[in-house]
């Protein structure tokens, strides 16, 4: 087994792996292409880290089905993939500009021990908690909420930016249907029909509507 996969995994190995175990998430093939695409580097230094991976026992790789995680790097990638959500809802508990989360979650994911893991959880547990917050589901029609965190993956996070539902903005529910059904929620002057599952990953610090 190589020398590098026997020490403390390199940030770009743990990068490699939480982005696979993100494509698993939504049910994306690991293509050699694509992984290229999205992380912004040659098709050959993915096939090279694929082999790595590979020859570590992290994963499956065959040249035209790309990578397959096995447990070891299911595990693993798990890991840092809990880690970088887990810091994305500190930084925004403590007031740090939206579109500065995500890449500030990618540099300390890397750095933050178990232990640290630990000890953030309870305090964003607790903080939350002290908030009261809830998701927006849990709203009644003309209340108002104060977003503090979205708790979804990169793609429905930047799916719920898009729409302008990001961290400080105030969204009013106007209508929820039903129990299984879409609620309409008015943000930044625009009303918008969300589905109750993606509806429930927006977490908000409740107040009464004006």
């Amino acid at each position: 087994m190589p020398n590098f996969l026997m020490q403390k995994l390199s940030p770009e190995i743990e990068e490699y792996l939480e982005l696979l175990c993100r494509k698993k998430e939504r049910g994306e093939p690991a293509k050699t292409t694509d992984v290229a695409k999205e992380l912004g580097i040659s098709a050959p230094s993915v096939s090279e880290m694929f082999c790595k991976l590979s020859d570590g026992g992290f994963i499956e790789h065959s040249p035209y089905m790309g990578a397959v995680l096995l447990k070891k790097g299911e595990e693993t990638g798990g890991r840092i993939l809990r880690k970088h959500r887990l810091i994305e809802k500190f930084l925004a508990l403590v007031g740090v500009k939206p579109r500065r989360i995500h890449t500030e979650a990618c540099v300390l994911e890397h750095a933050v021990s178990d232990e640290v893991e630990m000890h953030l959880r309870k305090v964003v547990s607790a903080r939350a908690a002290g908030m009261a917050l809830v998701p927006i589901t849990a709203l009644k029609a003309g209340e108002i909420g104060t977003i503090m965190w979205v708790d979804a993956g990169t793609k429905a996070s930047k799916r719920l930016a898009d729409l302008g539902l990001t961290t400080g903005t105030r969204v009013t529910l106007v209508k929820s249907t039903s129990f299984s059904g879409p609620v309409r929620v008015a943000v930044r002057g625009t009303s918008l029909a969300l589905g109750r599952g993606v509806a429930s990953k927006v977490f908000v610090k409740a107040a009464k509507g004006d």
